[in-house]
């Protein structure tokens, strides 16, 4: 029940300053796990040009989770 209280007794400046903060901790994050993805799918097309079976067992699952069978 303090949660619920505490929350109410917040001025919306401060909430609306933490939303924002937030929203920003979003985009970065996104912003890394695009990048993430990147250099793992050109570490899987490496490994692919070289005749990795591990990197072909990446390849599917990739596709698998971009299917969303994961």
């Amino acid at each position: 029940m303090k949660l619920f209280n505490k929350v109410k007794s917040m001025p919306i400046s401060y909430l609306i300053k933490d939303n924002n903060r937030l929203r920003s901790r979003n985009r970065e994050l996104v912003r890394l796990c695009h990048e993430k993805d990147s250099y793992f799918i050109e570490m899987i097309s490496d490994g692919l040009r070289h005749g990795s079976k591990l990197a072909g067992k990446h390849m599917a699952d990739l596709k698998k989770y971009k299917a969303g069978k994961y």
